[in-house]
């Protein structure tokens, strides 16, 4: 699963349990709570409405206690926004006061009438002779109703619920970043210190698991590509010191004086110079590798595919009939085809898959040449009867510095390095190589060109 769906995943979780939380446990606290400062408010308001409409009748009435009406006052509810109205049988309001809660909060700046909301109304009918009433109005801002207990029960459930959600969340998606991000890193250190067997514990099948899975794949291949290095090393090392050991014998043997033939040293001169022609053919793979490494800019050109293709056959056709095979092309391609292409380069990926069908064929077998038109492209393929690439190996082929075949690469005095370098040229001008093989019955390695019209 990955990250991203396990943070979803676990984002629904914790909001469902939240909403479950709520339903069945805080919903019926909190609105029992509401209704209990619903049920106090109204107390308190009743209570001093009454208040209020006593000390208003002994304020206007004829007989007035003065001690009782001091007593009275100062049981008024201050503290509670509100406003009496006396009204005439008009309805004209003949007077009003405020209380000390209503007309401070009107005096702050921040405040307006329209802040204020009436949350109780209580109308008392003067008694006669005086006709009239008293209204008293009960007022509520916000800062009240946030004040009240069910209303911060409620607020705290809710910024309960999100720091919590968010601390779960924050604590899982450290879990699972941090987790890997230290396996990474002992791994990391483990391939600086030199060591290429590395397993990972982290197992899952996330983002993470992904890049471990890549990364161990660039591990391998690192440990592969230098396991085939070294063996190249050894394998130069080896092919060098066979020709330079017999052109140090023949060179010692000719300039000693014994041999006095000039036939028999025309032989030997002449086997030096094979020699030498196998340690430059080695040194130019190398050379043709450095310089694929480096990118260096293609030479392209014009060329008209089958005089190049025919030029290589001509070229071949002795070399193939002395290795006693069987010499065969297939050119399905029009006369005026011409493609974009660097031609030294392009004819280096034919000679490399020529040589290798003739260096890895069965005694008497063939090869065939061919060459099709595509959409867009030209396909040539190089098809031989040989021995053929195992399925184990064959996914390898083109990886720099293998050899399927050690022993028989190091009699032929290959590098490991030829396949390589002839994919990179086929990319490099926009096509792509591939290989088809069977053990035993043989191999096609055919690659396409982009083609142009002429």
């Amino acid at each position: 699963m990955s990250l991203r769906k396990k943070l979803f995943l676990s984002f629904i979780a914790l909001i469902t349990l939240n909403i479950l939380l709520f339903k069945f446990v805080f919903q019926d606290i909190i609105i029992d709570q509401l209704k209990n400062d619903r049920h106090n408010q109204y107390q308190a308001e009743k209570d001093a409405a009454e208040k209020i409409r006593v000390n208003q009748l002994l304020r206007s009435s004829n007989f007035k206690d003065p001690i009782e009406r001091q007593e009275l006052e100062k049981q008024l509810p201050e503290d509670v926004m509100y406003r009496m109205v006396v009204k005439d049988a008009s309805g004209n309001t003949i007077y009003h006061r405020p209380s000390k809660a209503y007309s401070l909060k009107l005096s702050l700046p921040s405040t307006t009438k329209s802040d204020l909301k009436v949350v109780a109304e209580y109308h008392f009918q003067q008694e006669p002779p005086r006709e009239g009433e008293i209204v008293i109005y009960f007022y509520t801002d916000d800062y009240d109703i946030m004040g009240t207990t069910g209303v911060s029960m409620m607020l705290w459930f809710i910024y309960g619920s999100l720091v919590l959600v968010g601390l779960l969340l924050l604590t899982l998606f450290v879990r699972w970043i941090l987790r890997p991000v230290s396996e990474l890193a002992r791994v990391t250190q483990e391939i600086r210190e030199g060591k290429r067997l590395v397993t990972f514990t982290y197992r899952s099948h996330d983002e993470f698991g992904q890049l471990f899975r890549y990364f161990g794949d660039m591990v391998d291949e690192l440990r592969f590509s230098e396991e085939r290095q070294s063996e190249m090393i050894a394998s130069i090392a080896h092919d060098f010191r066979t020709p330079l050991t017999t052109i140090k014998g023949y060179a010692s043997y000719i300039g000693s004086g014994r041999v006095t033939d000039l036939m028999r040293i025309q032989k030997q001169m002449g086997k030096i110079e094979v020699k030498t022609s196998d340690l430059e053919k080695l040194l130019d793979e190398l050379q043709d590798f450095t310089v694929q490494s480096t990118e260096v800019r293609l030479n392209i050109s014009r060329i008209h595919v089958k005089g190049f293709l025919k030029g290589i056959i001509e070229d071949y056709l002795a070399r193939v009939k002395e290795a006693g095979l069987t010499f065969q092309w297939k050119l399905r391609v029009s006369n005026e085809l011409h493609i974009e292409a660097d031609e030294t380069k392009l004819r280096r990926v034919m000679e490399n898959l020529l040589n290798n069908a003739i260096h890895y064929n069965k005694p008497n077998g063939s090869i065939l040449i061919t060459c099709d038109q595509r959409e867009g492209h030209v396909l040539f393929s190089v098809i031989d009867k040989g021995e053929g690439i195992a399925a184990e190996d064959l996914p390898k082929v083109f990886n720099k510095f293998y050899r399927a075949e050690k022993s028989r690469n190091r009699n032929n005095g290959g590098t490991g390095l030829g396949l390589t370098i002839c994919q990179s040229i086929v990319r490099r001008h926009g096509g792509e190589l591939t290989v088809n093989s069977e053990q035993g019955i043989g191999s096609s390695f055919s690659f396409t060109i982009p083609f142009f019209h002429g």
